[in-house]
């Protein structure tokens, strides 16, 4: 099974941080392929708020169902996969460490691709490609959106 592991250091600090992994409205803006996210229950995130996720491979749509299983404030997020979609399994985890003027943010996903989206719509390789860059992208995209500083008033 695929591991895949980024660590990013954000000039933020761990609040600012994880007030954005607490909104679902900003995984279409870290995720460069994610088009739509519904949550289940509306609002912030909690232990067991489902995620039913649209994406893309191209032309192709992607859906991914995923479900919070952990969560310790302001140091970690964990979720799993739900049946169906791209997934067989899949479980990431999110850890932060504060760091001074900036806080280590450790990114670990671990997954297996659901044979029924390879074949049908893209092969492994490109599949597996997607996944990494979809990671790189969103540690990149969450430094961004927590860096960046209000205009002044």
């Amino acid at each position: 099974m695929p591991k895949l592991q980024v660590v990013t250091e954000v000039l933020a600090p761990v609040k600012t941080i994880w007030e954005v992994l607490m909104e679902s409205s900003f995984v279409p803006k870290l995720y460069p392929d994610v088009i739509a996210v519904v949550v289940d229950p509306p609002g912030r995130n909690v232990v067991g708020q489902k995620f039913h996720i649209t994406g893309r491979a191209g032309r192709r749509k992607l859906e991914i169902f995923a479900e919070t299983t952990e969560l310790v404030t302001e140091k970690k997020v964990g979720t799993t996969n739900r049946p169906g979609g791209l997934f067989k399994s899949f479980r990431s985890e999110i850890l932060l460490e504060p760091r001074g003027a900036t806080t280590s943010v450790q990114t670990t996903f671990q997954y297996e691709l659901s044979m029924g989206y390879v074949g049908k719509v893209l092969n492994m390789i490109a599949l597996e490609r997607l996944v990494n860059d979809n990671l790189k992208a969103y540690s990149k995209n969450l430094k961004d959106v927590c860096e960046l500083q209000p205009l002044p008033k």
